[in-house]
């Protein structure tokens, strides 16, 4: 590698353990920052000065001929953000202080890129300090929290009036160093996803300003807080005095629609991940699966549940406990040496993976009419039902965590599919419950409460489950009331408002499927909390016969 450093650093490259970063599981706790499958970000010593500040070493991945081909047409990430870094230190905008950079190739081609950096003495990512303070800064000490938010839009201001966009501008890639001076709190990092043009744009800046806004809004950053930042940053980028109202309100109400786009962006993005190689997930195939499952979930445990599934179904006396049985899907709840512990955004370590339960559903194929129709379809019901499994997590909305999907290799020839979730311990379905627990007046109201937050939050996410009947939503009661869970997800839609007709149609699946023995004073009141801010009384009225009708014909 030939390396590109300021004067003076080059001696002390070579004392640099960059072959640690190779082999990240080398790295303690506190020297490994990040590893993902693009890149391995390190805080090291720095030989020089072994007490002093540290190194941010950052190590980035060319995985595939794509990336490299596309790496030796244009600089690559590590070249770019070097270029960046130093275009913002000339400019005056608060950043690290980069060192050096080099990028390894092999037949002309690059393999991989390496950058060092200072490390921001004392500094942490905005995001962090915000979870940690926020519900008591603005409150015990409010002249600190204008301040900083001042800071921060002048720091937007600066990058806008430079001629700089920050593509991934948001609260994670902006350090704060909380004892610094004023003025000197704010830094801006991640520079691969910065370019410089000769002027701003409006709508570049609405979408680092809508992005930013969106960060800092799910730490709990109230409107009040992002109106003064907004107004602050108008009169920097503008100068002058603060901007009109009316110009004010223009920009909130373009920011609110571009924040809607990133948001519905984000987390489709975050769903299809899912199907490809991330730092969560990961794809394999063998010899009758093409396979996609969660990073901390091996393989062989995979395999051993799609094996105990089968074994349930041909004599439920075995280990598992058969649940269903039907003619297109069969589901079992079969015991795992490795099932991974709750989590959302990146795999539990492998020693907190331990015994427990799965839920193994497998989708059938018996008839020639069935297996033509899956091998025409553009995915499968079992790929649906693993997307909407994890869009609906990423949306907040309860589900069981998808482990895994086995697609058969053989559809043609009748293999089934196989979908693995966590199992949900003392759960049954709604219908179920009413059955064999019949709850009181107390209990009937909160339960239809739930069931109609549960819609509610459907609607809010813009996410349509077309079977919402009451064997679909599991029901678990703990001490504070009832939590639900959706099932039979291979259908759901993302995306798709709930327009009047969908809410009849859903109501009348829920209506139609509950046991005679619920009143319609309950089933009322459930339709009262789902009508609740989105239809007048007569309509209310209305809507009620139309699902009392629909639910006659089921």
């Amino acid at each position: 590698m030939k390396w590109l450093s300021l004067r003076g650093f080059a001696p002390t490259i070579e004392r640099v353990d960059l072959e640690r970063l190779r082999h990240p599981e080398r790295l303690s706790p506190r020297e490994l920052v990040k590893d993902n499958t693009v890149r391995t970000v390190a805080r090291l010593p720095d030989p020089d000065r072994p007490e002093g500040t540290g190194l941010y070493v950052k190590r980035y991945k060319l995985r595939d001929l794509t990336d490299r081909l596309r790496g030796s047409v244009i600089p690559g990430k590590a070249v770019r953000e070097w270029r960046i870094c130093r275009a913002l230190q000339r400019a005056a905008v608060p950043t690290c202080d980069v060192l050096a950079v080099a990028v390894r190739r092999r037949s002309l081609l690059p393999r991989e890129g390496f950058l060092l950096s200072r490390e921001v003495t004392g500094s942490r990512p905005l995001g962090d300090f915000l979870e940690e303070v926020l519900p008591e800064l603005p409150r015990r000490r409010p002249n600190y929290w204008r301040r900083l938010v001042e800071e921060g839009a002048a720091l937007t201001a600066q990058l806008a009036r430079a001629g700089f966009y920050h593509s991934d501008y948001h609260a994670g890639n902006l350090l704060v160093r909380p004892e610094a001076a004023p003025g000197q709190r704010l830094y801006v990092v991640d520079l691969h996803s910065m370019w410089r043009r000769r002027r701003a744009r409006r709508r570049a800046l609405r979408r680092m300003l809508a992005m930013l806004g969106l960060s800092v809004r799910d730490r709990g950053v109230g409107p009040l807080s992002q109106v003064r930042f907004l107004r602050r940053f108008l009169r920097r980028w503008q100068g002058g005095p603060d901007g009109a109202a009316a110009e004010l309100r223009q920009w909130m109400a373009r920011l609110q629609r571009t924040a809607a786009r990133l948001r519905e962006g984000h987390l489709r993005s975050r769903t299809r991940r899912c199907l490809k190689e991330s730092s969560l997930f990961t794809s394999e195939k063998t010899a009758d699966f093409l396979l996609h499952r969660r990073r901390d979930f091996p393989l062989e445990a995979a395999l051993d549940a799609v094996r105990k599934h089968a074994e349930t179904m041909s004599a439920p006396q075995r280990e598992g406990l058969l649940l269903r049985d039907g003619h297109r899907t069969q589901v079992t709840v079969v015991p795992c040496e490795s099932v991974p512990e709750r989590t959302l955004n990146k795999p539990v370590p492998a020693g907190r993976a331990g015994p427990g339960q799965v839920c193994v559903k497998s989708f059938l194929r018996r008839r020639p009419r069935e297996r033509i129709k899956d091998c025409l379809r553009p995915r499968s019901r079992a790929r649906g039902a693993w997307l909407a499994a994890r869009g609906l997590h990423v949306r907040g909305v309860p589900a069981a965590h998808p482990l895994a999907l086995l697609e058969s290799r053989h559809k043609a020839a009748g293999g089934p599919d196989f979908l693995i979730t966590e199992a949900l311990e003392n759960q049954g379905t709604l219908l179920d419950y009413l059955l064999d627990h019949p709850p009181t007046d107390n209990q009937l109201h909160m339960l239809g409460e739930r069931v109609a937050d549960l819609l509610i939050r459907l609607a809010e996410e813009r996410i349509y489950h077309p079977d919402t009947k009451p064997t679909n939503v599991l029901v678990q009661e703990n001490g504070d009331g009832y939590r639900l869970h959706l099932v039979d997800l291979d259908r759901v839609e993302f995306g798709a408002p709930l327009s009047r007709g969908r809410w009849i149609k859903s109501l009348a699946r829920l209506n139609a499927g509950l046991p005679d023995s619920i009143s319609t004073l309950a089933r009322m009141r459930c339709l009262r909390r789902c009508a609740r801010g989105r239809w007048e009384a007569a309509e209310r009225l209305e809507v009620a016969r139309r699902v009392q009708a629909a639910s006659l014909k089921r």
